[in-house]
């Protein structure tokens, strides 16, 4: 893939609604890499996954914002740190929150039609760790950024968990890092950076820094000792940025960096949008070319901006989804932009939006050039909610999350049926504004339930859900 730096601010982003938070005050997200698996029919490959309430919720369909329960937890709502999905789809690790265990499970005990209960279950891993948040190391390795308070007040740590060991054990990666705990993030070459969340008196939030592979594989084989943060290993990429509370990597290896220094440490208040850096400038800093990433400069460092606003006090967590090639940034809109007269901003450049109860968040997927479009109709994949079947126009009149193109279960069943057939006939030969139009039945969105409809319910016709 060409550097997608600069096309995620010049294509066309697409927004779509998360699950409302009923509970607790925060989601966490990830995105399914390229993966043959399915559960329940539903392919897992570019759909997100969400941590919200006690619950864990799958997109239904590209281009969607349904989401379909597919794992529980029965010991109450989350307030989850983190989720993560190993780079081959197979295994998923999730923070439930503070004080609560990492849960460590097979993707495929996953289930649209029997959600399982992950507490207890006989296929998940409960550890009792000191985590914030996590990537994964490979497929069997989960780094963890972790917070403690120790005599010179908060510190953090980095450590790895070896889980394909027949004894789970913390290997001490980074240590004395000042302050509360920041993300965590580890890209294709194993390279590892870690940030400041908080840091006062001098101000270090936000700072980032970055470990060469080759040096943290040596703590992980054990040639070498845990590092002690600013010490000679590692190389300081940037000074201030958001928070550091969200970080990944995309295809090309830019960093993403989301979060939000909401209460002005320094007299600085960073919130509002999610930081890009250039996979050149990262590469460059851990080669040691390079001086930490200047801000100031638009082809080093980018603000993308989901909400227009620009008020959100956390924008996370953020996610790349290789398999679609979107960049899944999460936000919020709770605040001044929906007051009245609704639409307005009146706070753009402040935080007042943040994540609580009752807030229905929303996620902006921005993509490359390039990026998957398997029907050629100028959405891309990760977005469109017929992706095999043309439709510019992504109508999906019973907000069921399949495009009415692909969509000929009238009665939604889940299959298509005579039932579909008569619910069909019922508005045949009638026209948008006539008594008896069915908008549903207007597949093809002519204006018209006619002959054009009937050819791609009878296509369709013995099929069952998930449509495409």
């Amino acid at each position: 893939m060409a550097d997608a730096f600069d096309e995620y601010a010049g294509n066309t982003s697409y927004t779509f609604d998360l699950h409302a938070i009923a509970d607790g005050w925060s989601i966490a997200l990830d995105g399914f890499p390229t993966t043959s698996e399915e559960i329940d029919g539903y392919e897992l490959a570019g759909r997100l996954l969400v941590a919200n309430d006690q619950t864990l919720y799958l997109q239904k369909n590209y281009g969607s914002s349904v989401y379909v329960p597919v794992a529980t937890l029965s010991d109450g709502p989350m307030d989850p740190s983190f989720l993560a999905i190993s780079p081959d789809g197979s295994t998923i690790a999730l923070g439930v929150g503070y004080g609560a265990p990492l849960l460590v499970f097979p993707s495929s005990i996953l289930s649209v039609t029997s959600p399982p209960d992950l507490l207890g279950h006989g296929d998940v891993i409960e550890l009792d760790v000191n985590y914030y948040d996590g990537a994964w190391y490979g497929n069997g390795t989960l780094v963890i950024n972790g917070g403690w308070s120790g005599p010179s007040g908060y510190t953090s740590g980095v450590y790895a968990l070896d889980l394909t060991a027949p004894q789970i054990a913390e290997i001490p990666l980074i240590t004395s890092i000042p302050g509360a705990s920041g993300g965590i993030a580890v890209d294709s070459a194993g390279n590892l950076v870690t940030g400041i969340g908080y840091q006062t008196s001098p101000n270090r939030t936000g700072e980032l820094r970055i470990w060469a592979a080759a040096d943290i594989q040596d703590v992980i084989d054990g040639t070498a000792s845990a590092y002690v943060y600013g010490g000679s290993e590692g190389s300081l990429l940037a000074s201030n940025v958001l928070n550091a509370a969200a970080l990944g990597f995309d295809g090309d290896g830019a960093l993403h960096v989301g979060g939000g220094d909401a209460f002005g440490v320094g007299g600085t208040s960073e919130n509002g949008y999610a930081a890009l850096i250039r996979a050149s400038v990262v590469a460059s800093v851990v080669g040691g070319s390079q001086t930490p990433v200047n801000e100031g400069s638009s082809s080093q460092y980018l603000e993308l901006t989901p909400d227009a606003c620009e008020d959100d006090n956390a924008t996370s967590p953020i996610a790349f989804v290789g398999h679609t090639s979107a960049l899944a940034i999460a936000w919020n809109p709770s605040g001044d932009e929906y007051s009245s007269p609704a639409g307005q901003c009146y706070s753009a450049g402040s935080a007042s939006d943040f994540w609580e109860i009752g807030v229905t968040p929303k996620v902006t997927l921005y993509f490359p050039d390039g990026a998957p479009d398997a029907d050629s109709d100028g959405v891309p994949d990760g977005a469109d909610n017929a992706y095999l079947t043309a439709n510019a126009d992504q109508r999906d009149t019973d907000g069921d999350g399949f495009g009415n193109i692909a969509d000929a279960d009238l009665d939604n069943d889940g299959d298509v049926d005579t039932a579909d057939y008569n619910i069909l006939v019922a508005s045949w030969s009638t026209q948008l504004g006539n008594p008896g139009y069915n908008q549903h039945a207007d597949f093809n969105g002519d204006g018209s339930v006619n002959t054009g409809d009937y050819n791609i319910y009878l296509a369709r016709y013995g099929t069952s859900a998930p449509f495409y």
